[in-house]
């Protein structure tokens, strides 16, 4: 399962299994609507009075119980939020570092968020945007609060048409809006795109930002990630949580996002710890719905037994086939019409021809204890029972 295979994969790098209750107290979502993708949430009161909450996120709770020092947590949950106007039960895994968040640091979660998903596509891309470069050059050109959210929907959808109106309002200079509008058409392989941003680092802060981002793409490099990660400013989140990096993954075959993350030191800041914040959420939900293969059979054998059936010799044939690694569903006789589910089953075999097929099955596998000599009969013999099948 993919889920093990991801538990794997943080593991190795340290980081240990984050494990929450189903509810918080509906303050802690209430107080923090903007760093949630929908303010809606499911609410309940409990036994004493106090209102609770189903999670809508996971990233809160693990801030929330922060004692103030430097963690590295997993986690595989379930939160609840409206999708398609109902709730849904949404699987996530993600990745939270909370500590001192340096160059390295911010490597190691965007590398990780890439080794997730090459474990569900080698067909991937991550897109990685900085919101402090953004806010930097908005500050630079003098923008006023209400025009850099305008700007920030325009960055979203790509949308250089209304840049063009704000020089005529007088709201940017014709060379601010050259830049922005490049800026907001911009989609380069990350290290290329680094370079490119250079010629807009008008401020000594943001060209120590473009320094940085260009040691990221160093390490990124190193972590052997660095071909699937594209520099697009189009992700602008939240910026009153988001201070930084911000990244999104997709896999070629889902015409969706998957994978959100970022750097968030707004948010324990908030909550009074003086520590930065980093990580991702990865929907589970998502990539199995798309990516799940449906199963041909729903069990190997089906076994239809008549009512007189000697029980105890029919218990150990489903045993010995058991143990053999087949799935096996039994169903009397006079229910077989009457099923609620129909079963598809590699075989429907009556008690006899289910003790005859567990024979075989021992057979074989004493015939591959028995040593390579064996080998072309097995595969004879192998031959020979599925052509029967198809007949």
């Amino acid at each position: 399962m993919i889920e093990i295979k991801l538990n794997d994969l943080y593991e190795s790098y340290g980081y240990r299994k984050f494990k929450i209750s189903k509810f918080e107290p509906y303050d802690l979502y209430a107080d923090n609507r903007d760093f949630l993708k929908s303010s809606q949430l499911i609410t309940f009161t409990d036994l004493d009075g106090s209102l609770l909450a189903l999670k809508p996120d996971v990233t809160l709770s693990i801030v929330k119980s922060n004692g103030g020092g430097e963690e590295k947590v997993y986690y595989n949950e379930t939160v609840y939020r409206p999708k398609e106007n109902h709730y849904r039960e949404i699987l996530q895994a993600g990745v939270e570092r909370i500590g001192k968040i340096d160059v390295f640091s911010e490597a190691e979660i965007i590398a990780l968020a890439a080794k997730s998903i090459q474990l569900i596509s080698d067909r991937f891309v991550i897109r990685l945007s900085d919101a402090a470069f953004l806010g930097e050059l908005f500050q630079v050109f003098g923008i006023s609060p209400s025009t850099r959210e305008e700007l920030l929907l325009m960055f979203s959808m790509k949308n250089t048409s209304g840049v063009d109106e704000m020089v005529k309002d007088g709201r940017l200079t014709q060379a601010s809006a050259d830049s922005i509008r490049h800026l907001i058409d911009l989609y380069l392989p990350f290290e290329e795109g680094v370079e490119e941003i250079r010629k807009y680092a008008f401020s000594n802060t943001s060209m120590e930002m473009v320094q940085h981002l260009s040691e990221l793409s160093r390490v990124l490099k190193a972590y052997g990630v660095l071909d699937s990660i594209y520099l697009d400013f189009s992700l602008v989140n939240s910026m009153d949580y988001y201070n930084g990096i911000l990244f999104q993954g997709a896999v070629a075959e889902i015409p969706f996002t998957i994978l959100t993350g970022g750097r968030y030191d707004r948010l324990p800041e908030k909550m009074g710890k003086k520590e930065g914040a980093i990580g991702f959420a990865l929907d589970l939900d998502l990539v199995g719905n798309y990516l799940s293969k449906p199963k041909t059979y729903d069990v190997d054998d089906l076994i239809v037994y008549p009512e007189d059936t000697d029980p105890a010799i029919l218990a150990r044939t489903v045993e010995g086939l058991i143990e053999k690694g087949h799935k096996v569903r039994t169903v009397r006789e006079d229910e077989m019409q009457t099923m609620e589910q129909k079963v598809h089953a590699r075989n429907v075999l009556r008690p006899e021809e289910a003790e005859e097929l567990l024979k075989k099955v021992e057979g074989r596998k004493a015939e591959t204890k028995g040593g390579p000599e064996r080998a072309g009969n097995l595969k004879s013999e192998k031959t020979e029972e599925g052509a029967k099948a198809d007949d």
